[in-house]
């Protein structure tokens, strides 16, 4: 699925090993540490599930069903925060 990261409300960075999101529309945060971190850094870059899901199984010797159950779940999470946008 294609996720979209609303940048016009959405700014992130990343301060000691973890990524800091915030919603400047809800004045909201939320931090990611671990696994999530490669995840988001993966949806910015390509704003992809499926690639996501490619590239982590890959790179983390992870079961590809894993990696996408979690990604899924944060997805979710990031959508009703209103940082990402599934399309």
């Amino acid at each position: 699925m294609k996720v979209r990261i609303l940048e016009a409300d959405v700014v992130w960075r990343e301060l000691d090993g973890e990524v800091v999101i915030l919603n400047l529309a809800t004045g909201n945060y939320y931090g990611l540490e671990g696994a999530a971190n490669d995840m988001w850094r993966l949806l910015v870059e390509h704003g992809s599930t499926e690639k996501v899901v490619e590239i982590m199984a890959r790179d983390f010797d992870v079961e590809s069903g894993r990696v996408s159950q979690d990604l899924d779940t944060l997805v979710k999470d990031l959508e009703t925060r209103a940082i990402v946008q599934v399309e």
